[in-house]
């Protein structure tokens, strides 16, 4: 038995080799660091360089497309953006509809509205977005199609609440969710290098609200004014974060009026400051440094907001909710959507908005949270409860309702807002009639069919009652608004995986098409076969093991029940050694043996702030030992990829813990072999063959 328990080692050792493991983490298909941060950089300079044209001028940007899509999502099983590929392909092949022309070389820029991974706080995920963006998928799948297209279009971004997503026991409440993660929002500035975006002469921004030491520092180089050198030192202060953070917030004036005239006093002196330094800031200050910014291009004005209108994944904007409203039932009377000093959103919407009017160009929001939808109840926890704050509805039994961002939008001249996280496409028309005013036609798109799973009904009368509720907080709110009301004339759906193709000529949007992904051409995920390499050591007497486990598949729970989207059923069979009382300290027998466990029920959640947790329910596991040494095991466990959860590096790398129940089965083996082996720790590397 020592022979043969010694020859299966000796495979394992054999097959380790044959697999390259040997070479490090680094031969792991598709880890490519320097192509993916290549590729991040790259969209970067993209970015720069359409706006440097576009401003120019002599641009002639009259006629053009750009290419909108939400909620591009990772898979929760594999991490893949098989759909977000399939999209790239098509747009790359897209022709105009009428005249069959190739619009590819048109497209002149792509917005990702938001949910860009499926949790935001998670390095893995947007790791693994990284990748795809530099055409590699997981299971060394290629993405092709998404190399290309991250490679000829600068890539402009919107916050989701999946990027914000960060589950947690508690209960979800209408004044703080399930999407309020400021690991998250880093996840996201540090993917798309938001420090050296909001740097650009070309993005409207506000004043900046912290910024690196060494960005503040070269910016300070920029200044010539020493009086205006000492001025901006004094308003920022370095913390232990290596960020130096505007002092305004640490302390501010709650009362209104001195709010207001101290906060635009600063704003005005510092945006001047940082305009003279490269910067396009306006003079407006945040509450924090919140993912909102405008750009323009082809006579319009792109303003991206951040519609995640709760705010609490911003500190300083969700002290101030706590210093204003000590009563958590109020709080919600300050969030992003809010016409309130205390909110930088709104003061950086106005802001734009003038700017706008000023120059003579359209003025096109997109936000992630849409409003008026036939979809959501929009009165309940989670992202719905955004749309009923946007709206600005009544809290019932206490308010008639509040005044919103959204109002301005509606009853103003803006043709056209875009919204996503509905998995569906919706296009209503909404006249705002205001008394001796013509009335104002405003286009609402949503477009969530980039990757997450799809919406496939709408609920009829739903947007109708949204309509209905705000017109009555209008009626409510008296006063300006006293005679207004608005009417949702039509609303067209369709369901299924898809992006949006926008027609821009002469300074305004003159066509926007749905383009719907046949669904032929979505490829279910391929799970490949995996082994995994394990070394383990078990306390009680201590002993050593190693063993190989094959799993020949890996399916998706949602085939059986449609929410389990994100466990995997990775059934497996190992086979192994352990070396028994290792140095035979123990009373117990000193011996090898042969391991086989047979493990059906295992599966992979791709849990929140763990990553990929696999959990082993109970299997089957016999060791076999020379003579009558035999046991039998019931065996359960956990394992996780601790280093990469920690520090971003050997994925492949997993640990974990194994209980063991001692089985004692047939009188003709030794009753003793084994049976106080309760709990082994194990290291191993897993390879997809």
């Amino acid at each position: 038995m020592k022979i043969y328990a010694r020859a299966v080692l000796a495979g394992l050792l054999a097959l380790l080799s044959l697999t390259g493991l040997a070479a490090g983490p680094e031969s792991c298909p598709g880890a490519d660091p320097e192509k993916v941060q290549g590729a991040k950089d790259r969209n970067l300079d993209l970015v720069r360089q359409f706006l440097a044209e576009t401003s120019a001028p002599d641009s002639r940007l009259d006629d053009y497309y750009f290419v909108l899509i939400g909620d591009i999502q990772n898979s929760v099983r594999d991490f893949g953006h098989d759909v977000f590929n399939v999209i790239a392909k098509n747009i790359h092949e897209a022709v105009d509809e009428k005249t069959g022309e190739r619009l590819y070389d048109k497209i002149r820029f792509l917005v990702l509205l938001g949910d860009l991974v499926y949790e935001g706080p998670s390095a893995r995920e947007w790791d693994w977005l990284g990748r795809a963006l530099a055409g590699q998928g997981p299971d060394r799948t290629a993405y092709p199609y998404l190399e290309l297209l991250a490679r000829d279009k600068p890539i402009f971004p919107a916050i989701g609440n999946h990027e914000l997503l960060s589950f947690r026991p508690n209960i979800q409440t209408h004044y703080k969710d399930l999407f309020d993660s400021p690991l998250g929002v880093v996840r996201f500035k540090s993917f798309f290098d938001w420090d050296r975006l909001i740097a650009d002469p070309h993005i409207l921004y506000p004043v900046p609200a912290d910024l690196p030491e060494k960005t503040f520092r070269e910016l300070s180089a920029k200044l010539p004014d020493p009086a205006g050198l000492k001025f901006l030192a004094e308003q920022y202060l370095l913390k232990p974060d290596g960020r130096y953070h505007l002092k305004f917030y640490e302390n501010p004036p709650l009362r209104e009026a001195e709010f207001r005239a101290a906060k635009d006093q600063l704003a005005a002196r510092l945006a001047g400051l940082f305009r003279g330094a490269g910067y396009g800031t306006l003079p407006v200050l945040n509450s924090d440094n919140m993912i909102h910014y405008a750009f323009e291009a082809g006579g319009v004005v792109y303003l991206i907001l951040d519609s995640m209108v709760r705010g609490w994944h911003y500190p300083s904007f969700a002290r101030l909710k706590q210093a204003l409203y000590p009563a958590q039932k109020n709080r919600h009377r300050l969030n992003l959507f809010t016409l309130s000093p205390f909110n930088g959103q709104s003061d950086f919407y106005r802001a734009v908005a003038a700017y706008a009017r000023e120059h003579g160009k359209a003025l096109v929001p997109m936000m992630h949270s849409p409003t008026f939808n036939s979809s959501r109840n929009i009165y309940q926890t989670g992202v719905g409860y955004n749309t009923w704050l946007a709206l600005g509805l009544p809290q019932p039994g206490r308010e008639t309702g509040d005044p919103t961002i959204f109002d301005e939008i509606l009853f103003s001249d803006v043709p056209d807002i875009f919204g996503a996280c509905v998995h569906a496409y919706e296009h209503l028309t909404v006249v705002a009639r205001s008394p001796g005013k013509p009335d104002h036609t405003l286009q609402c798109y949503i477009s969530g069919g980039g990757g997450g799973p799809p919406r496939r009904d709408f609920v009829p009368g739903k947007a109708k009652a949204a309509e209905s509720l705000y017109n009555q907080k209008i009626m409510n709110m008296g006063g300006s608004a006293a005679g207004r009301s608005v009417e949702i004339k039509d609303d067209v759906t369709g369901v299924g995986h898809h992006y949006l193709i926008v027609h821009v000529a002469g300074g305004r949007i003159v066509d926007v098409s749905p383009r719907f992904i046949d669904p032929k051409d979505l490829h279910r995920p391929v799970f490949k076969p995996q082994m995994t390499l394990t070394a383990s050591y078990r306390s009680l007497p201590s002993s050593t093991g190693a063993s190989l486990e094959f799993s020949p598949a890996v399916w998706g729970m949602e085939r059986f029940i449609k929410y389990l989207t994100f466990i995997n059923w990775r059934p497996s069979i190992s086979l192994g050694v352990v070396n028994f009382n290792i140095f035979g300290k123990s009373p117990d027998v000193q011996a090898y043996a042969a391991t086989l466990e047979l493990s059906p029920l295992t599966f992979e959640c791709h849990l929140p702030r763990s990553n990929v947790v696999t959990l082993h329910f109970p299997g089957f596991e016999v060791w076999d030992g020379r003579g009558n040494l035999r046991r039998y095991f019931l065996s359960m466990g956990v394992e996780a990829p601790l280093v990469y959860d920690l520090v971003g590096k050997l994925e492949n790398l997993h640990f974990g813990i194994k209980a063991y129940i001692p089985l004692h089965l047939g009188g003709a083996y030794d009753p003793n072999f084994g049976r106080r082996t309760k709990l082994a720790l194990f290291a191993g590397y897993r390879f997809k063959l």
